[in-house]
């Protein structure tokens, strides 16, 4: 039975997932709770300040995700979207030179049964990406990236089903938060200005990519523990994230889009990849290094938040107290989940040394 630390702090799909199932597995190989791994207390607040880049870039990314569906088609987003993070992708690999990972002649040979996750979480997180990509384009920011801050729901039943972890009672408390915050959510926009006359239908679509996040991190997880190095990882997901990309505006007799589609349209989903896929992650992973993962957990759950306030300032999405304070119930509730999910994947880590 696998126990490890939980795996995302966001809801900007898999990138964050990325982030924090690296640091659960470096802690579950050198057997000590993932909150020790990292430099002194002293480093701390510098911990903080690159642990709010991380909220920044992804709260960022969600606006030019915005501005990017809304001059152009969203189908043609998961492509665009995933090139840094393949780049990205090839040059950790070349850094880390783990590509013999992926060479079946090689010592170093990972083995199908650890690359399988990876292609797995590519192809379910880009299904969840061209959902999502919809859902905002009829919600906007301010209802879709708090939904999908439930990942961290069907994140915790994935893990209870398919790793065997333990679900705690008090989990229910930060569920609980989650959904009264959801409920605010609603009956704020139901009484303020809709940004479009289907909004609610952005609801269920983004509880869909949630569950997509959701199980994409457990299948990212697995496949660490099986032994992949993170480049590794983060090069076959997305190199899967580009074909199924493709794969999809094949299917919909839509590749045209890649040399029809908007400058601005372009510039917003490669920006966006930008922002989430290579800045966030950078500061995601140095905030690890310098402060406790739980620390870590509570400054990048202001994120809905964050990008609720951008989506107001700069896209004057309507927003009234009511919306808000859902919000911020919502971040708690995620706070709340992670902190907890946290306590028990240390326990258990202290246990199994």
């Amino acid at each position: 039975m696998r126990r490890a630390v939980t795996n995302a702090t966001h809801e900007l799909a898999y990138t964050a997932i990325i982030a924090h199932s690296t640091m659960a597995t470096l802690g579950k190989k050198s057997g000590k709770s993932a909150a020790t791994v990292g430099a002194p207390a002293g480093s701390r607040r510098s911990g903080e300040l690159w642990a709010l880049g991380a909220v920044f870039g992804y709260a960022a990314a969600n606006i030019f995700d915005q501005m990017a569906v809304t001059a152009g088609d969203p189908l043609v987003g998961p492509f665009l979207r995933g090139l840094p993070s393949v780049v990205l992708g090839i040059a950790l690999v070349i850094k880390n030179r783990t590509f013999r990972q992926l060479w079946p002649g090689s010592k170093a040979y990972i083995g199908r049964r650890a690359i399988l996750p990876f292609l797995w979480a590519g192809f379910l997180s880009t299904l969840g990406l061209f959902i999502y990509y919809f859902a905002i384009r009829l919600g906007g920011v301010v209802i879709t990236v708090p939904v999908l801050e439930t990942w961290v729901v069907w994140g915790t039943v994935a893990a209870w089903f398919m790793l065997g972890e333990r679900l705690r009672g008090f989990l229910l408390f930060g569920w609980a938060l989650i959904g009264v915050g959801l409920l605010a959510l609603i009956l704020g926009q139901v009484r303020g200005v809709a940004l479009s006359p289907a909004w609610y239908w952005a609801m269920p679509l983004a509880a869909l990519s949630a569950v997509s996040y959701g199980i994409s991190g457990v299948l990212w997880r697995d496949g660490q523990l099986r032994g992949a190095h993170q480049s590794t990882a983060i090069l076959l997901q997305f190199v899967t994230s580009l074909v199924v990309g493709l794969a999809g505006l094949a299917l919909a007799g839509r590749l045209r889009l890649l040399v029809e589609t908007p400058w601005p349209s372009w510039l917003s989903f490669l920006l966006s990849g930008t922002l989430s896929g290579v800045v966030a992650i950078y500061c995601i992973f140095t905030a690890l290094r310098l402060m406790e993962v739980a620390r870590v957990y509570a400054v990048s759950s202001l994120t809905p938040l964050m990008a609720t306030l951008f989506a107001h300032r700069f896209l004057h999405q309507y927003v009234n107290k009511l919306m808000l304070a859902g919000v911020v119930l919502i971040c708690l509730g995620v706070t709340v989940t992670q902190l907890l999910r946290h306590q028990e994947a240390a326990e258990a880590i202290g246990g199994d040394g």
